[in-house]
């Protein structure tokens, strides 16, 4: 083979796998998160029932906080709620769901989501009681 071309097709290799994206920086971008939930969550103006869901971050240019809760095939959007930046410290090992008791019969409140290592989550936004 001659050189140049050999030289050519090391080129043409290297930019492709700098050109396509990967499922996992797909992920971090959206923070894709499955849930599974053994009993029923608060989230802001609904009450999710136990159950699978995925959360992600929705695809809209410019806005990183509007967060979509999909059910567990993603064939149908359970919510669409809005969030504000939340920081951790340290990024978590697993995928970390924070609740608020609101006391007895009552379901848990979802306050924070954060996917695993990542630093960044999101707080959910409620209106004020």
């Amino acid at each position: 083979m001659r050189p140049i071309l050999r030289i050519f097709l090391l080129v043409l290799l290297g930019l492709s796998l700098t050109v396509w994206p990967s499922a996992t920086s797909a992920d971090e971008w959206n923070r894709f998160t499955v849930a599974v939930f053994n009993h029923a969550v608060e989230i802001p103006g609904k009450v999710l029932p136990a159950g699978t869901y995925v959360f992600k971050l929705a695809d809209i240019s410019g806005e990183r906080n509007v967060i979509q809760i999909w059910n567990a095939e993603q064939t149908a959007l359970v919510a669409t709620v809005m969030g504000l930046p939340e920081y951790l410290d340290k990024a978590p090992d697993t995928d970390l769901f924070i609740f608020e008791e609101q006391g007895t019969g009552l379901p848990p409140l979802l306050k924070l989501w954060f996917q695993s290592r990542n630093p960044s989550g999101e707080r959910f936004i409620y209106p004020k009681k």
